[in-house]
């Protein structure tokens, strides 16, 4: 039996992509920092538009739904750890799945971090002069997409598998 060596290949380049997107949440935290040095409050913006950069304090979880601080550090590391096993169980036969759990824990360290460090998440673009983002909120975005993308192929593929054996 000839041993597939192309979905190897691609197993190992997934998980190295991992590296560049730790590096862009590493520098979303030093984005931060500059930010809260350098950037106005977003209530100072007297016209936002579109695309702007300044602080906005997040003390809730998205889209500012407020809860307490305990309670969003205890949800996100349960989150987190369920993402973890999710990756860590579906290594060998679902890499895809496996990555974008790690996107995503990735992104959400950067503004687990923060609540941690700040006592809220710093955001500093600031959309349509009412959204406020930060890149580790992108990273989450990317990764959910990705885990969306790669269960509904890997039904795709339990589903044609179930449909060749009957």
């Amino acid at each position: 039996m000839q041993k597939d060596t192309h979905t190897g290949s691609i197993k190992r380049w997934i998980y190295l992509l991992w590296i560049p997107i730790a590096l862009i949440v590493f520098a979303d935290e030093w984005i931060k920092y500059l930010a809260l040095e350098r950037l106005p409050q977003e209530g100072d913006l007297l016209n936002p538009g579109l695309l702007e950069f300044a602080i906005h304090h997040n003390y809730g979880i998205a889209f500012n739904i407020p809860f307490k601080m305990p309670i969003i550090i205890l949800f996100s590391v349960c989150i987190g750890i369920a993402l973890l096993h999710s990756a860590w169980s579906n290594r060998n036969t679902y890499s895809e799945i496996s990555f974008s759990a790690l996107i995503i824990v990735i992104g959400a360290l950067g503004n687990l971090y923060d609540r941690i460090i700040y006592g809220f998440t710093v955001d500093y673009i600031i959309l349509f002069g009412r959204s406020a983002i930060n890149i580790s909120d992108c990273v989450i975005i990317l990764g959910v997409l990705l885990f969306l993308l790669a269960s509904r192929k890997q039904k795709k593929k339990e589903s044609k598998l179930t449909k060749e054996k009957n």
